[in-house]
């Protein structure tokens, strides 16, 4: 009886391995990719920067709280952005140059106060060799964060 459970159990365990038998397949292949990519290449421009006015500008521009708390998410950088946008247009002009600002509350919303020189951008030009030399010292010279370089203006 001893020899027959054995041979049973024997049995048994070769059935179920064999039962259990996995088949396990992969393949791998990588080709070289050049993909297309079309760039575009400028030349810089050059412009000159035309003051206005020799007088100052003070603009009182009115937000409500919700343009600053929720459009603009409070920040300052934006509020000041808008201000110069809106004064501006205020004064037709392209930028307002020394802008200095004051931000406070004020009732039930936000008045920013802009103080600088309306400016307009004349005499737009293809940058020259020589330009091109002027704008890179410019960049490595003024420009700590290289990653937040702006066009350069020549005036």
């Amino acid at each position: 009886m001893k020899r027959f459970s054995f041979m049973m159990l024997a049995l048994m365990v070769c059935c179920a391995s064999f039962g259990q038998k996995t088949e396990f397949r992969f393949q791998a292949t990588q080709a070289r990719l050049l993909d297309v990519m079309s760039n575009a290449y400028v030349k810089p421009l050059t412009v000159e920067l035309h003051v206005i006015s020799q007088k100052r500008i003070s603009e009182i521009i009115k937000l409500t709280r919700q343009e600053v708390e929720q459009d603009m998410k409070g920040d300052l950088d934006n509020i000041r952005s808008y201000a110069v946008y809106r004064a501006s247009q205020l004064h037709d002009c392209d930028v307002i140059v020394a802008a200095t600002f004051n931000v406070r509350t004020a009732g039930d919303g936000y008045e920013v106060n802009i103080i600088g020189y309306p400016a307009n951008f004349v005499n737009w030009k293809t940058a020259t060799q020589a330009d091109y030399e002027w704008i890179r010292m410019e960049k490595t010279v003024t420009t700590s964060e290289r990653e937040k370089i702006s066009a350069a203006v020549r005036k």
